[in-house]
């Protein structure tokens, strides 16, 4: 017989290696189906499983796409037919597949292909994602979550980390961006900015804090108040709130910290100073006031009540002695008078009870007007009463209360000036302070240096007799010093003895510049031009956002300022927010125009003291109120 030995150890070992396969194949978590001709040729158990099915032969002859969605049919479908035609597709993707009994559930497919007998093959490894999909859903809305609490707050949280040994800012919320102008990326791009912008004169202190903090093991918290120069050079004040998280050891691992724009609570509680003090001096001059009135009413009366005692008594008192008694009465009784009317000027300064209001005025015509009134006292001991202004002066101020200022000031001079004395009154502009000078000069007695010191102090209450024995109350000069000061002016005197003085003060020159602030140039021009024919006595000045008009503000000073709300590198709001935080002389009123208002920002205006806010665009009626109305308004700091 013939035997034909045949080497099978190739095939036998391909049986081995295919029998591997088929168990890996079997093994797998995964679904695994084999497709040729857009048909399951081949799968797993877990295929199966994975799509609702009871068994194997439920799913082979079906297409790949009877197993997606509709939602992502036609997407799977393209990327099918793009592998077909040989282009370059994704090996990995996602789609919403659908089961046996037609729920709905998220696949992470793998895709590649092979070629056998000219015959392409695609093995397609399914996998169900779809608790890590809800896991990443849960995680994304928690993301998002955060970031819509971060990024309406106006606080700024922050975290800092061990890198490379050193403690280095890792990450800033969003709000940081609207406290210091600076973004998270600014930050962590530069880790020296956040230093280079602190105060120089805060710097050592706040290094100081952070090292006795990070240093002592014990201590895990601080909260350090200090200034900061934002990104436009304006200087801000912001709490820094810091928590340490330490190891076992006591060694820093991270660092937490939340930093606020406290600005506003600092002016407040400087003001709340300021008012307590000047609660407090008050109640001490008032105190002391009281006392010198006490004594000084007693005088008048106790004349009062003398004399109409001898009259009344003596019934056989000459006509000639009843008279002098009768005019020695009616000259207490006017000086008691003169007293009180003293007072209750002064108390209606001093409690805000006096009415305040500002405008533009021309001062040449007021000292007309109290030299008219004073002609008639100055006349009787022939003093030359004038005016050396000349040329139209133009002040921001109370007509009633610098009219009083003169009257007060040029009846002391008439007071103190002899027979054939002279009295004149002079203005100058002062253009760097804006504001005016005004002197009331005469060649009178004059007063002793050792009491210049005691004029213009209600507690002194300073008084002499005129050169004809003219009594005052010792009121009028402190008088004269509240209504100058409230005017956010200043007041002195110089004076020679024996050779007269001159009494001098400043009052805020009234300006003739309305503000324009916007970003859109046609506003501006509208804007211009519709405040020219309301106002026609006003020049317009314009800027282009809130920073330019902070510049301007500075050094022209305007009447008032009319912003637009949301512009770029400052908005109206940061505009209105820095000229309050800024020791500004002169802070001007602001009209508010915006397309881009709701209740919010009004009520945020509202908080800062803005009166006037209106959408575009403006009924004109009532924006020439508010401009009228704005106008008569001014804050002397």
């Amino acid at each position: 017989y013939n035997v034909v030995l045949t080497d099978i150890t190739v095939k036998k070992e391909a049986e081995k290696d295919l029998l591997l396969v088929r168990s890996v194949f079997d093994a797998s978590q995964d679904g695994i189906g084999v497709i040729t001709n857009k048909e399951l040729i081949l799968v797993n158990e877990n295929f199966a499983r994975i799509f609702g099915y009871d068994n194997i032969k439920e799913v082979l002859g079906k297409s790949s796409l009877d197993f997606v969605d509709d939602v992502d049919k036609a997407r799977v479908s393209s990327i099918i037919r793009k592998r077909e035609e040989g282009k370059q597709v994704e090996n990995r993707y996602d789609f919403v597949g659908i089961k046996k009994d037609k729920s709905k559930f998220y696949v992470e497919a793998s895709v590649t292909s092979y070629v056998s007998d000219n015959i392409t093959y695609t093995v397609s490894v399914m996998r169900d994602i779809t608790e890590q999909k809800k896991a990443a859903e849960k995680l994304k809305e928690s993301e998002e979550r955060y970031r819509s609490i971060t990024e309406n707050i106006n606080e700024s949280m922050w975290t800092a980390e061990l890198i490379k040994g050193k403690l280095q800012a890792v990450f800033y919320t969003s709000a940081i961006k609207k406290i210091t102008g600076y973004s998270n990326e600014d930050f962590i791009s530069n880790k020296k900015l956040w230093f280079n912008i602190i105060h120089p004169n805060d710097s050592e202190f706040v290094i100081k804090k952070l090292k006795r903090l990070y240093r002592d093991p014990a201590r895990t918290s601080d909260e350090i108040e200090y200034r900061i120069q934002n990104n436009i050079g304006n200087i801000i004040w912001i709490e820094n709130k810091i928590n340490v998280v330490r190891n076992s050891k006591g060694q820093i691992q991270k660092v937490y910290g939340v930093v606020s724009d406290i600005t506003l609570n600092k002016k407040a509680d400087e003001e709340f100073r300021k008012s307590a003090e000047n609660l407090k001096q008050l109640n001490e001059t008032k105190d002391r006031f009281i006392s010198i009135i006490s004594h000084d009413l007693r005088t008048p009366f106790s004349s009062i009540l003398g004399f109409t005692d001898l009259l009344l008594t003596d019934r056989h008192m000459p006509e000639e002695k009843k008279i002098q008694y009768v005019e020695f009465i009616q000259e207490s009784s006017r000086n008691m008078l003169s007293l009180v009317n003293s007072l209750l000027d002064w108390t209606r300064v001093q409690t805000g009870r006096i009415r305040f209001e500002p405008e533009r005025m021309n001062a040449k015509f007021v000292v007309t007007k109290a030299i008219q009134m004073l002609s008639g006292s100055a006349l009787q001991k022939n003093i030359n009463l004038y005016s050396a202004i000349d040329t139209d002066m133009y002040i921001y101020a109370d007509e009633n209360l610098v009219l009083q200022t003169f009257n007060n000031l040029i009846s002391n001079a008439i007071k103190f000036t002899r027979q054939n004395g002279t009295i004149s009154i002079n203005g100058e502009l002062l253009i760097d302070e804006r504001k005016v000078k005004f002197t009331v000069k005469d060649n009178g007695v004059g007063i002793r240096e050792e009491d210049l010191q005691k004029l213009f102090k209600v507690d002194t209450k300073f008084t002499l007799k005129g050169t004809e024995g003219e009594k005052g109350s010792g009121l009028g000069l402190s008088l004269v010093h509240d209504i100058v000061q409230k005017h956010g002016g200043d007041i002195w005197v110089e004076s020679k003895y024996g050779s007269g003085s001159e009494f001098i003060f400043t009052i805020p020159i009234a300006s003739t510049k309305i503000l324009i602030v916007d970003d859109v140039n046609t506003d501006r021009i509208l804007y211009s031009k519709l405040i020219k024919s309301i106002m026609p006595n006003y020049d317009v000045l314009e800027a282009k956002d809130g920073k330019e008009a902070f510049e301007i503000i500075k050094t022209s000073q305007p009447a008032l300022v009319i912003s637009d709300h949301k512009m770029p590198v400052m908005s109206g709001y940061d505009l209105v927010k820095q000229m309050k935080v800024t020791d500004l002389k002169y802070i001007p009123p602001v009209i508010i125009l915006s397309s881009d208002l709701n209740n919010t920002i009004v009520d945020e205006y509202k908080e800062m003291g803005i009166e006037y806010i209106f959408a575009k665009p403006v009924n004109l009626s009532n924006f020439k109120v508010a401009i009228d109305n704005s106008l008569k308004k001014a804050i002397f700091n």
